[in-house]
């Protein structure tokens, strides 16, 4: 006699990962626009961080003033709305906004900790560039730190405590902001150029 056995996954940390159609000619335009960028406005990378990569966080950039990035703003906005949906969202009268929009380069070396965005409902990641060797991003399990980890036989989907994505250039990624995530080190010589986001409703 066979027990009658189902396997339900629940509350799962949902990642859209979407490949923008065309978008060769925007990153040509976006590089040229970080290069400018990276040329007048120093690095503002904060003392509590641990890392080590060129960004634009916290440093008071408006960088949707430029028509490069007003471009990036209208995908962010269409792949926020199915990701909101996906979630069940109520973007009619909680339409999802930006909060902050920030530059990432990281040279060969350059990685980033892991972290969380606090105080928003979805963060994500658009890849400019996407060079050979570059540091690939982790998605870590919320629960890795607070429950002890049982000795694996095998390692699947439901007990991986870290997830890896590598990036690819024109690839945009979306999550809810209070999923753990890092940046490997870069190894290769040429730039890893990414735009990070959040956003509230």
């Amino acid at each position: 006699m066979n027990n009658a056995r189902e396997l339900h996954a629940m509350f799962p940390a949902a990642v859209q990962i979407t490949e923008i159609a065309g978008a060769e000619p925007l990153n040509v335009e976006l590089v040229a626009e970080i290069d400018r960028i990276r040329a007048s406005v120093p690095n503002s990378l904060p003392e509590a961080w641990s890392c080590n990569l060129y960004t634009t966080i916290r440093s008071g950039l408006n960088l949707f003033d430029r028509p490069s990035f007003v471009k990036l703003r209208g995908h962010i906005m269409t792949e926020v709305g199915a990701f909101a949906a996906s979630y069940g969202f109520d973007s009619q009268k909680f339409p999802p906004r930006i909060t902050e929009c920030w530059v990432n380069v990281y040279g060969q070396g350059d990685s980033q900790e892991a972290h969380i965005h606090q105080n928003n409902v979805i963060s994500g990641i658009y890849y400019v560039a996407a060079p050979p060797g570059c540091g690939e991003l982790l998605f870590h399990s919320p629960h890795s730190d607070s429950m002890l980890e049982p000795p694996l036989r095998e390692v699947n989907n439901i007990n991986l405590p870290v997830r890896a994505m590598k990036p690819a250039a024109g690839t945009m990624v979306l999550f809810r902001s209070w999923l753990r995530h890092s940046v490997k080190p870069t190894v290769g010589q040429e730039n890893r150029i990414s735009i990070a986001f959040n956003l509230t409703m």
